[in-house]
């Protein structure tokens, strides 16, 4: 009994593994890869079995839906690169770009959602795309400390959007929109100009506060800058009476 006890094992194992043998050579000789697709998880194997082009677009969907964004990111971008003529790639392009601006990876949304506006100029999601990238522009220098180009950038993809859109839903938040950029432009100029009126830089400081009066009188009513600004500007132009060069009190003592 023992000895019998000792044999039957190996038996076993050898009629399992006949088996298995078996099974990967009958699916190995299917054209549908069913090998891989019942096996790959036992191996470790990743993403060998290929994704259709449905499957990839639902998988990045609903990641978006859960808030799962950088999942999402990859799902639309397989789909993209692997995918390029699949009626779903456009889904995808479009997507990258939010997924992007959700992550507030703000500068990829934009090169993203540029890329789209130049590849479907006609496609009926446009209005939302100008504004989204409006938006990124935007938000990629929120400081008004900071050189404000994207703010520029923005304000002129939302007027773009008013002028070719003016009756979509995106053109009324673009306008919106505008009066926080000249806002934020407007809250530069005036700390730069109020930096050269301490310093005694009387002239350019009065050029700084007319051009950010003439151009931004809205934004200067809303930031309550009117009376600072006028006051600023009457010392200024006394000072610059005075002295007539417009030299700081520092320049003229020589340093």
């Amino acid at each position: 009994m023992k000895h019998v006890a000792q044999t039957s094992f190996p038996r076993s194992a050898a009629r399992l593994m006949t088996a298995l043998s078996l099974c990967m050579v009958l699916l190995t000789g299917c054209g549908t890869n069913l090998l891989s697709y019942y096996f790959d998880d036992l191996f470790d194997s990743g993403d060998a079995v290929e994704r259709t082009p449905e499957q990839l677009a639902w998988e990045g969907t609903e990641a978006m839906r859960a808030k799962k964004y950088g999942k999402a990111l990859e799902s639309f971008q397989k789909l993209k690169e692997r995918y390029p003529y699949s009626k779903y790639a456009i889904l995808a392009e479009l997507k990258i770009g939010d997924a992007h601006f959700y992550k507030k990876n703000y500068e990829e949304a934009a090169l993203a959602y540029e890329e789209f506006v130049r590849l479907h100029p006609r496609n009926e999601v446009i209005p939302y795309v100008l504004y989204q990238l409006g938006m990124s522009q935007y938000l990629i220098s929120p400081s008004m400390d900071r050189d404000q180009d994207q703010t520029r950038k923005a304000m002129e993809t939302f007027q773009r959007l008013i002028e070719v859109y003016p009756g979509t839903e995106y053109a009324a938040k673009a306008k919106a929109q505008i009066l926080e950029c000249e806002k934020r432009i407007a809250a530069h100029e005036f700390r730069i100009a109020r930096m050269y009126y301490r310093m005694g830089k009387y002239r350019a400081a009065e050029q700084r506060l007319t051009r950010l009066q003439e151009e931004y009188p809205q934004a200067v009513e809303k930031l309550g800058y009117q009376k600072e600004i006028e006051k600023i500007l009457a010392d200024c132009r006394e000072c610059i009476s005075r002295q007539g060069d417009g030299k700081s009190i520092w320049t003229r003592l020589g340093f």
